[in-house]
């Protein structure tokens, strides 16, 4: 446990609810990327096919990070040829929905959260990340070793970047991880 929370992979069915409320608080209230639902949860698309990483602190999440190594992309549909050239088949993944509960945000939980998460995708083969990089964390991205690939595109009013990191390099880059963990 790290500062009153566990980052884990998800093991009930009460914290998979409350992964969803959290993904709907932060993709359907504050970044209008999809419609509010009436129960306020929100499942991801590829629910069937990610890994995920959460905070737990006993009762609620903190924090919230999924990824997944199957086609389709979102990133592919987002952004076309220009992510779609340089996926290599098999070894890349998709990094989706890192959310945060506001009164964590700016602390190490999203790098504790991602770096576990790309640890894993390291042991399972995965060589290249893929990411849709919204603009207000473009720098952040850049400084633990993504690079911007194309033009960004807007949606409901959101930026995005097509970004892509080598896993290795990233997981390398000690300085960045120990800073930010």
């Amino acid at each position: 446990m790290t500062n009153g929370y566990t980052i884990k992979s998800p093991e009930s069915d009460a914290e998979i609810h409350r992964m969803w409320r959290l993904n709907h608080a932060v993709f359907a209230e504050e970044y209008p990327q999809h419609p509010a639902e009436p129960d306020g949860c929100l499942i991801d698309k590829f629910h069937g096919k990610n890994i995920y990483r959460i905070a737990w602190n006993g009762q609620n999440v903190l924090g919230m990070i999924s990824a997944h190594w199957r086609p389709p992309f979102s990133a592919v549909a987002k952004f076309g040829e220009t992510v779609e050239r340089l996926l290599i088949d098999g070894k890349t993944a998709e990094i989706r929905l890192l959310a945060l509960r506001t009164e964590v945000r700016g602390t190490s939980l999203a790098v504790q959260l991602a770096v576990s998460l790309m640890t894993e995708l390291q042991r399972l083969g995965m060589e290249l990340l893929v990411i849709s990089g919204i603009s207000v964390q473009v720098r952040f991205y850049r400084h633990v070793g993504f690079e911007v690939v194309g033009e960004p595109v807007s949606e409901n009013g959101i930026v995005f970047y097509p970004m892509i990191g080598r896993l290795e390099e990233i997981l390398s880059r000690k300085d960045v991880i120990e800073r930010y963990a």
